[in-house]
């Protein structure tokens, strides 16, 4: 793995508009997914079907809910999604969110070579900018694993921002080669693949449990920010999310946030425009041996 250093913030910045904390809505759209098959090698066509319903009915019940409380989110799509699904892409895009990269189909990046990886990438890029009409600028690898190549490569194709890492409740910035990357972090606690289980096993509960649990997110880092800013990230999947009642959970979650004052809401790409703007020094400073 390429070196890269790491800027931490010390917390002793203000958010646009002095909000006290940053709310980025986040979500993999990925209906087109590679799976795997069944014993014997038959398709399996019921993890498809569920897979599917993202397109079907899954991605326009959520985008109708963020609409109706006017807060923007990023949709991690992959490049797959994108050539099979541009409609809905282009919906995305037109309501105002952000169109992010999530690679081409689930593909496992750990176990790329270097040279397919890069070329990887390269196709996702051109898929999603066919699709949405801008070049994406932020990058999720699937299952947030990435290989000893990725953070490189998505510097070398021109990414500001990535959301692959679970270590802190701040962004930062990885810097590598006189680029600079920010990290916009993310949690498994408010993440409703990993609260409530895959499309057949649901370990944690109900969605009125995960509710609970997002709301005590918010509720702690709001509390902290009376003293430092914060950023809570949250991260749905449509074919989950975007069931009629799960879907609930984003709508009753964004009615609680938005009783607070001095939130703001923001896509990655707002995240990563600020972050490297009000950060400037530490970019241009050397790495440290």
């Amino acid at each position: 793995m390429q070196a890269y250093q790491t800027v931490r913030s010390d917390g002793n910045f203000s958010w646009p508009s002095r909000a006290r904390i940053a709310v980025v809505l986040t979500s993999e759209y990925e209906p087109e997914y590679e799976i795997k098959p069944l014993t014997g090698g038959q398709p399996n066509y019921r993890q498809m079907a569920e897979m599917r319903y993202e397109a079907t009915r899954g991605i326009w019940r959520i985008l109708k809910i963020l609409g109706r409380h006017g807060v923007p989110s990023t949709f991690f799509v992959n490049g797959a999604t994108a050539q099979k699904y541009p409609d809905s892409v282009r919906a995305i895009a037109a309501q105002g969110h952000e169109v992010a990269a999530h690679s081409w189909n689930a593909a496992d990046h750990f176990t790329m070579p270097a040279e397919k990886e890069d070329e990887l990438i390269g196709r996702v890029i051109e898929s999603l900018e066919k699709a949405a009409g801008t070049r994406p600028s932020g990058w999720l690898t699937p299952r947030a694993q990435i290989s000893e190549h990725t953070i490189e490569l998505i510097m070398k194709h021109g990414f500001t921002w990535h959301s692959d890492c679970f270590d802190d409740d701040l962004p930062y910035l990885l810097k590598a080669n006189g680029r600079a990357l920010v990290e916009v972090p993310r949690s498994t606690l408010t993440d409703d693949y990993a609260m409530m289980g895959n499309l057949t096993a649901r370990p944690f509960g109900s969605h009125r449990d995960m509710l609970a649990v997002w709301i005590d997110e918010f509720d702690v880092l709001y509390r902290e920010a009376e003293t430092e800013p914060r950023l809570l990230s949250i991260n749905w999947h449509q074919c989950m999310l975007g069931r009629p009642a799960v879907s609930k959970v984003l709508d009753d979650l964004l009615a609680h946030i938005k009783k607070h004052d001095g939130v703001w809401f923001a896509r990655g790409c707002d995240i990563a425009k600020f972050w490297l703007a009000n950060n400037a020094d530490a970019i241009a400073e050397p790495l440290q041996a």
